[in-house]
């Protein structure tokens, strides 16, 4: 996805691979870590789930890849992005 894809341009983020998933309460969605939502508007909110590297400043680095998949996604796409919704999970040790 465009998102995942964003995921790799900022250092110091790696994709959950559902791990930790079931103790952030998203048990009941697919085992993956990024799902996208587009609302009749067609505004698109996203909710993703990442591990941050030790050492890393976890609010500047959500907000570096928050603004990425934003821009990513209104350059190669029609949508708006409405939000964006990161959850840490891990810190990579």
């Amino acid at each position: 996805s465009i998102a995942n894809e964003a995921l790799k341009k900022v250092d110091g983020v790696t994709k959950e691979d559902g791990i930790v998933k079931n103790r952030l309460g998203f048990n009941s969605l697919k085992n993956t870590n990024c799902h996208v939502y587009i609302d009749d508007n067609g505004l698109v909110s996203i909710d993703m789930v990442i591990n941050v590297n030790m050492g890393i400043s976890i609010p500047e680095v959500v907000s570096d890849l928050q603004a990425t998949i934003k821009k990513d996604i209104e350059s190669a796409t029609k949508f708006s992005v409405k939000r964006i919704n990161v959850n840490v999970a891990n810190v990579n040790i």
